[in-house]
């Protein structure tokens, strides 16, 4: 009776294992922009159920966290756009790719290996599409897709920098951002790709929720009804937000009625935090009455937890529903975790900054091997507009360095406890804040990263000539 009982539990977990494991699964990946940690109406950790939107309505964003794992500590590798979105096809680091900032000399190296390329080397029946916001100096054909809509930015979504009140004031449109378009394009490829009996990689590259503030008139009817919260209280901006969570309901309802499940796996993330305030600010690096990413401090452009710590979840075979990783993962582990998916890991490159994520579908709490230790970000830029000086960041496990260039000041937080980084531990912990200095200093001298020196400023004045106003809420 016993070994029966074995056989048949044996047999089931077998199963179980040849269901997660897909020989050539599909990929979509839907990364919205300047999305906020906090800005949905569910929580990216469930631990702590109350950060999210006292606002926003995200139902269709919320049932996709549902369906897969949400990670709590899922960072971008960029305070801002651009970088995040090299890093994403790549699998390397904004520092390592010398590609740091949006505007400004552009510095990359485009010979790289993207994921398409990637995907085709092992399997060349893999077609792969790209639509919506690509914002990468090269076009998305060389690495090899199939389809695309060119090298596309920002304007492409609506921006208007030069026009204050129409940036920031909002205004409506029947397909704002884009966001039914490009979602329907993205539909059409995942139905045709189905039917031709291809396996397929789609990114679906959102213009929402970036500036302009740009909605559709029903949304911004729907949203006048609801009470508006005490952190959240643009009804433009919640119209905007409602408008992308619909769109990806579409997708969604698509991913279901195409029988996807069983061989898809569904990655949604953000390519930097959400807008600290609204309007912006220029504030250089003074403390916001309000920031709209609380509890994480600040937002886009600084690499405090609000500028870098993104929505991230992955949907898929063997991704147990309603599940939850703490381990910190960023965007640049995307790629060698698609290359583990299909057996692609000897095609891989080299230089890779990446880990594969796939050990934590099985073990939230497992482990992401990665060629260097740590997560490290670089923004080596003068910013009027966010923490004003250069600055690079690294987190270890539960801690986290900030390192200041002109004010040649580094902080330590434990991010795990202090998620909102109110305490400097620099005093408490020396000797693990110079370990961290020296982990971060090695890494950007090994990939020659660029010095705030070389950089193009966003402020007047020499190197160094500049001292952000965000230290002063430290003691020494």
């Amino acid at each position: 009776m016993i070994k029966n009982g074995y056989k048949l539990w044996l047999i089931l977990f077998l199963l179980w294992v040849s269901c997660g494991a897909v020989e050539k699964p599909n990929f979509i990946i839907i990364l919205t922009d300047d999305h906020g940690w906090s800005s949905l109406s569910s929580s990216m950790d469930l631990h702590r159920p109350e950060a999210k939107s006292d606002y926003h309505q995200t139902p269709n964003i919320d049932a996709l966290l549902d369906k897969g794992m949400r990670f709590s500590n899922g960072y971008a590798a960029s305070p801002v756009c651009s970088p995040t979105r090299y890093s994403i096809q790549f699998g390397k680091s904004p520092a390592r790719l010398h590609r740091t900032r949006v505007l400004g000399g552009n510095k990359a190296d485009h010979n790289q290996i993207g994921i398409p390329n990637l995907l085709k080397s092992v399997h060349p029946e893999y077609r792969c599409a790209h639509f919506g916001k690509w914002h990468i100096d090269e076009d998305p054909g060389r690495y090899g897709y199939d389809e695309h809509d060119g090298r596309t930015a920002n304007k492409e979504g609506g921006f208007s920098h030069s026009d204050h009140q129409r940036q920031w004031g909002g205004y409506a449109e029947a397909d704002p951002k884009r966001v039914h378009s490009i979602t329907e394009r993205t539909v059409d490829f995942m139905r045709r790709s189905v039917q031709e009996g291809n396996p397929f990689f789609v990114q679906l590259s959102h213009y929402a929720v970036h500036s302009d503030i740009v909605y559709s008139a029903d949304s911004l009817e729907t949203v006048g009804s609801w009470p508006k919260g005490k952190l959240h209280k643009s009804a433009t901006y919640a119209a905007m937000m409602l408008d992308l969570d619909q769109s990806i309901g579409t997708l969604l309802a698509a991913y279901e009625s195409l029988g996807l499940a069983e061989n898809t796996y569904l990655i949604f993330l953000a390519d930097n935090g959400g807008m600290p305030v609204l309007p912006m600010q220029v504030n250089e690096g003074r403390p916001y009455k309000a920031g709209l990413n609380l509890p994480l401090l600040r937002g886009k452009w600084d690499l405090t937890e609000g500028g870098i710590r993104v929505p991230f979840a992955i949907v898929g075979p063997g991704i147990a529903p309603s599940s939850q990783s703490d381990t910190p993962v960023i965007s640049y582990d995307l790629f060698p975790t698609l290359a583990d998916l299909v057996g692609a890991v000897d095609a891989l490159p080299e230089n890779l900054d990446g880990g594969s994520l796939r050990p934590l579908f099985d073990d939230s709490a497992g482990e992401v091997k990665r060629p260097f230790e740590g997560l490290v970000f670089h923004f080596p830029h003068y910013n009027i507009v966010g923490l004003f000086e250069p600055h690079s960041a690294i987190r270890v496990g539960d801690y986290k360095l900030l390192k200041f260039y002109s004010s040649k000041r580094s902080l330590l937080f434990n991010v795990a406890e202090d998620i909102g980084e109110s305490t400097d531990l620099s005093s408490k912990h020396p000797e693990r804040k110079a370990e961290m200095e020296v982990l971060l200093a090695d890494y950007l001298e090994r990939v020659k990263a660029e010095r705030p020196e070389d950089s193009s400023n966003w402020a007047k004045g020499q190197y160094g000539a500049v001292r952000t106003k965000f230290l002063r809420r430290y003691s020494e």
